[in-house]
């Protein structure tokens, strides 16, 4: 995962305004486990910057989409956002939506397997498992 003075850094040297509703957006996104939507993220933003708007959230989502410094995961509808841009496997709950990350070891199994059986030279990897959460499944009656 990436520092926020990394991401700061980088934006600044292309250009782009840093202004303390981008910064709060980034590091809302660097130090939260959830993956949130854009909805969410405004939420949670505006409580301390009440001047901020949805529109600021989306053009700085899109920002960081577009410079590989966010991935965005599609959850039955609704784009969620997680700045763990290393590659991993992605936990989806098909009735809570809850998002897990599952640790960067577990995919290089799979893409070993994957390159061997297929003869593919695999460069990148998106990687989803959906299912349900263990709160989802003990309330499940199987």
């Amino acid at each position: 995962m990436q520092q926020i003075e990394q991401i700061v850094a980088s934006l600044r040297d292309e250009g782009f305004r840093i202004t303390p509703q981008r910064m709060a957006i980034v590091d809302y996104l660097l130090k939260t486990e959830d993956h949130p939507s854009a909805e969410l993220i405004y939420k949670v933003v505006r409580k301390r910057y009440p001047m901020v708007s949805l529109s600021t959230v989306y053009k700085t989502l899109e920002l960081l989409r577009e410079k590989k410094l966010v991935n965005e995961i599609e959850v039955e509808g609704e784009t969620r956002f997680d700045a763990h841009t290393n590659e991993h496997i992605n936990l989806v709950c098909l009735k809570c939506g809850k998002i897990d990350d599952l640790d960067e070891a577990s995919l290089k199994d799979i893409q070993i397997k994957a390159a061997k059986k297929s003869k593919y030279l695999i460069l990148k990897s998106n990687f989803e498992l959906h299912g349900y959460c263990n709160d989802c499944k003990s309330k499940m009656k199987i």
